[in-house]
């Protein structure tokens, strides 16, 4: 599925549960809340924590993160495949 599918898949579900009153800023300040999540999880990955790790949990916080990253791309009417694009034939130079 590329992105701007994914895209108006996160701008249809926001509607549908009327999460469309987040602003960018707090847009932001929740996809942090997410990477805290992801970290948490990597801990217990590594046995950093003594909480049993769960790949299945990790895999939603990462989840979580790329729809509030696409979410946040659509507050900013931003095209993720038009940059997905550019950044990929950039990398293929180095």
């Amino acid at each position: 599925m590329a992105f701007n599918e994914l895209q108006g898949l996160v701008r249809d579900l926001d509607l549908r549960f009327g999460w469309v009153s987040d602003s960018p800023d707090q847009t932001v300040l929740h996809m942090q809340e997410e990477l805290g999540e992801i970290s948490r999880e990597m801990l217990k990955r590594s046995k950093y924590k003594k909480e049993v790790f769960e790949p299945s949990k990790l895999n939603d916080e990462i989840a979580d993160l790329i729809y509030l990253t696409l979410k946040l791309a659509n507050l900013l009417d931003l095209d993720v495949d038009d940059a997905w694009e550019r950044i990929t034939k950039r990398y293929c130079v180095k």
